[in-house]
């Protein structure tokens, strides 16, 4: 079942999220408990407590403990949780991706903004969940998830899957099969040598790609133009 916290102490706005994100995930057939805060202090204290939410759907400004103290909390403990601030103050904006927030949207743009959230959330939390590329070979079968991926290199006949904790393994195709294979919009095939997880992108400087966990990966200078739009493109829906 997926978890989602609501906090806001404005309990107009408190309702009316919880509403819309309950009516899209019923739309979806997707079984999910929404639990909501009017006092971010309590939310607080659930934290603490070790209560595990997939989705929070966070106000900024709030009296008490505010939804950046709440952001910061939520990533040192539950670091696979995702953020999504619901407000009126958009000055927070580039202080907010500090704690890797999936979503900022504008409470006066919530109606048509925060569905197509919801949307994007989904994609990734079943990615992250139930999508997994499998290696079946004479003498082995992985199950490797495709969140855990952060690029994949070509080496000789092998495609090499670099994943998180400097964990590597290999499968003797070419990376045009493993590409096809995956088949999802997180996978950008960045030239003959490079697949790239746009989810554990967090920067690009020249021709080099930083990836989640420190590690770098370089592609070629006839990639970067292509690569920096589609990257910008996929953090620009992240907004």
């Amino acid at each position: 079942m997926l978890k989602i916290a609501v906090c806001d102490d404005e309990q107009n706005m408190l309702i009316k999220v919880k509403k819309i994100a309950g009516h899209f995930f019923w739309t979806h057939r997707v079984d999910c408990d929404i639990h909501a805060y009017e006092n971010s202090d309590n939310l607080q204290y659930d934290l603490k407590d070790g209560v595990y939410y997939d989705l929070f759907l966070l106000d900024i400004e709030m009296p008490g403990v505010d939804g950046m103290a709440l952001a910061k909390e939520i990533s040192a403990c539950l670091p696979a949780a995702k953020i999504l601030f619901i407000t009126s103050h958009l000055e927070y904006a580039i202080a907010a991706y500090e704690y890797s927030v999936f979503r900022y949207i504008p409470k006066d743009m919530i109606d048509r903004k925060l569905p197509v959230a919801l949307e994007d959330f989904y994609k990734l939390y079943d990615l992250e969940r139930n999508d997994f590329y499998m290696i079946m070979v004479k003498n082995r079968v992985e199950k490797i998830s495709y969140r855990d991926i952060l690029y994949i290199l070509k080496d000789g006949k092998y495609a090499v899957f670099y994943i998180r904790n400097g964990i590597t393994t290999s499968v003797r195709k070419t990376l045009a099969q493993v590409f096809e294979e995956i088949g999802s919009e997180y996978f950008y095939f960045a030239d003959r040598g490079c697949i790239v997880n746009l989810a554990n992108v967090i920067g690009l400087h020249g021709e080099e790609v930083q990836m989640a966990d420190g590690v770098c990966v370089a592609i070629s200078k006839g990639s970067v133009s292509d690569f920096k739009s589609i990257l910008l493109h996929f953090w620009e829906k992240q907004i």
